[in-house]
């Protein structure tokens, strides 16, 4: 019986590390999305105090708020379906 007791403890103690790990990844990569659009807001402007060509950053602004919202739906949907 003690066997059955640590196979269902393992199983509950792996889903939510696979949890974790996921919403981390997630996370990571909306994180990196925001730092894509960060890093070519203040590059335009730079360009445009240094008088140079400006770039597309409203493009990387909104492909972040898009990542974003996909990237919360995604750990809410793995929240909901992976539970302890």
């Amino acid at each position: 019986m003690n066997l059955f007791k640590t196979s269902r403890s393992f199983k509950r103690e792996f889903r939510r590390q696979f949890r974790l790990a996921l919403v981390a990844a997630i996370g990571f990569s909306i994180a990196f999305a925001w730092r894509n659009a960060v890093y070519d807001a203040f590059q335009n402007w730079v360009s445009r105090l240094l008088d140079v060509a400006p770039g597309h950053y409203l493009t990387d602004t909104y492909s972040a708020l898009a990542i974003t919202i996909v990237g919360i739906l995604l750990i809410s949907l793995t929240s909901y379906l992976i539970k302890e």
